[in-house]
């Protein structure tokens, strides 16, 4: 089965774990390189330009600049490079990396942007982005192969070029097309199904085809509103899809309810193989991971819960406030410039993860959390990641889950069963084989 994915995210990871879960044969073809590829993967970037992903990620100090500059690290998130006193450069990290570059974006002496490098997490220098009055005007990808790749962000043109001839395409849906029939990848043409999991270019790309309407769906995003275009127009007039997947039943339900009578087959299935055995926490802990100070049910719950230790860290020094309630409630740890390592030593301990901290989603901790088996409760008013949290709107509801989650072995079970069903039953392999099976070997 030709699973095609617009970009390597976490969702992305999700739905192939889940495959692989069911043992079912996959190659995955990512359309947009932002750095990493799955296991056996390919890439229409990486595959023209021949970059090699066999290396390690480039630091913040490996970076080249020219000479008599000089790279320094303050208190900024990025680092910069310094010529004569003045910025030429900002270097940024990977998300949730130390110090692995992602990007280095090169200014003028006045801030205005010139140019993006992007680097991968394999120590190649794969892309360059152009800027013209502060917009993104062209990319160019290089590698060893010679070969270079350059997509248009104004015309939509992609081209490469290559040392005696030069192919120019009208948009990244038919260079995606065109190495998808090199590599011998139209499986659709043999019977086969195809699984795209978004309504940009793995669409565009499989309504381009044409053919036998073998494009299963998996819709892995919210649904806060009305359905999207895209989809409304697949269930009113099917042009590529057969079927769409959702992992939520909720959302299933809203699709089904707005096209009743769509010929396209709507199923549920639940992303599987994400939850690890949580095995030797301690019931009587709770770890919350903040950049803020501000935590408006802290303090109820130190004090309904004398016997339960919370353990409350920051990648960052904490506040005098913070210090201050550790020092009055014995209950209360605190852990300020916590490591890594320090994090999944406290994930490992705790048996319950409270989301009830103002500010971002630290190194997405609340998803780590909850495919980890803790149980995931989470303030209303500060809720990260709703979908991997149980959520409740006051300090009294929040006591009662709290409860259960530290109480008896058995009501921990039922509590984490209600979180991770939230959505819908859990599936299993079979029910992905039923789905996905009589194909999959195309």
């Amino acid at each position: 089965m030709l699973v095609l994915l617009d970009t390597y995210d976490d969702v992305a990871r999700e739905l192939l774990q889940s495959l692989a879960t069911a043992d079912l044969p996959v190659t995955p073809v990512v359309i947009r390189y932002d750095g990493e590829l799955p296991a056996g993967g390919l890439n229409p970037f990486v595959a023209t330009t021949g970059l090699s992903l066999d290396g390690r990620p480039v630091f913040f100090d490996e970076i080249p600049v020219p000479p008599w500059a000089e790279i320094r690290q303050g208190k900024e998130r990025f680092a910069q490079v310094l010529l004569d006193g003045t910025t030429i450069a900002r270097i940024h990290d990977e998300p949730d990396a130390f110090r692995q570059v992602e990007r280095v974006e090169w200014v003028l002496a006045d801030g205005t942007l010139t140019h993006v490098d992007h680097w991968d997490r394999y120590g190649n220098l794969f892309a360059t982005t152009y800027y013209v009055s502060g917009a993104a005007h062209q990319t160019v990808y290089r590698g060893p192969s010679g070969a270079q790749v350059e997509v248009d962000h104004v015309s939509r043109l992609v081209t490469v070029r290559e040392t005696e001839t030069m192919r120019v395409y009208g948009s990244l849906a038919e260079f995606v097309s065109s190495f998808l029939d090199q590599r011998g990848l139209d499986v659709q043409s043999r019977g086969g199904q195809v699984l795209i999991n978004s309504l940009s270019h793995p669409l565009f790309v499989m309504r381009r085809r044409g053919g036998p309407a073998r494009t299963t769906l998996f819709w892995q995003e919210p649904m806060p509103k009305d359905v999207p275009g895209n989809m409304a127009t697949e269930l009113e007039e099917p042009k590529a899809l057969e079927r769409i997947v959702f992992p939520s039943e909720h959302i299933q339900r809203k699709v089904a309810e707005r096209h009743p009578n769509s010929a396209l087959e709507l199923a549920y299935l639940s992303h599987i193989g994400q939850f690890a055995e949580h095995s030797g926490a301690e019931p009587a802990r709770a770890f919350t991971l903040t950049s803020s100070d501000t935590m408006p049910m802290l303090q109820p719950l130190l004090e309904a819960f004398p016997h339960v230790t919370f353990s409350v860290a920051a990648l960052t020094l904490m506040s005098d406030k913070l210090h201050a309630m550790a020092r009055h409630y014995p209950n209360l740890e605190i852990t300020p410039r916590i490591t890594h390592a320090g994090i999944r030593d406290e994930l490992a301990r705790a048996a319950t993860y409270l989301d009830i901290n103002r500010g971002g989603h630290v190194l997405d901790v609340v998803k780590a959390a909850y495919y980890l088996g803790l149980v995931v409760l989470a303030d209303d008013a500060v809720a990260k990641a709703r979908d991997q949290a149980l959520v409740v709107g006051s300090v009294e509801d929040m006591s009662a889950r709290f409860t259960e989650a530290t109480g008896s072995g058995e009501d921990r079970r039922r509590l984490l069963d209600t979180l991770h069903t939230k959505n819908g039953p859990l599936s299993t392999p079979e029910d992905y084989r039923r789905v996905f099976g009589a194909r999959s070997s195309a």
